[in-house]
């Protein structure tokens, strides 16, 4: 049995707006679904004392038909548009910077992972 294939990721959304609650869109209309969102407690990424947050980002191929199930998820805090600012950041419309820890693509899923810092 084949292992699932790693590939080199496309290029990072230069922008990303929301179209509803834990959804994105990028300037290539291609959707962004809100796959998971840690806190300090909960993240391998985040290694200080104040409050960090991560969130994981999933590239669709297309909108879900289908109502989600209940999600206990809080998308309040997230900013309606992400922008690009650097190689490995992105900067919300509230101001804030949210650092890329991961942009990768295994098999047809592609990931990107913030961290807001």
């Amino acid at each position: 049995m084949a292992a699932a294939g790693f590939y080199p990721p496309r290029l990072l959304p230069q922008v990303l707006i929301s179209t509803g609650p834990g959804f994105y869109e990028d300037e290539h209309h291609r959707l962004w679904m809100v796959a998971k969102l840690e806190t300090c407690s909960h993240s391998p990424y985040c290694n200080k004392i104040e409050t960090c947050v991560t969130v994981h980002l999933w590239q669709m191929t297309r909108y879900p038909q289908e109502p989600a199930p209940y999600n206990p998820m809080n998308y309040n805090f997230l900013p309606m548009t992400w922008r690009l600012a650097s190689m490995n950041t992105y900067r919300g419309t509230d101001a804030m910077h949210w650092r890329l820890l991961n942009h990768s693509q295994v098999g047809d899923t592609v990931q990107l992972i913030l961290m807001l810092e």
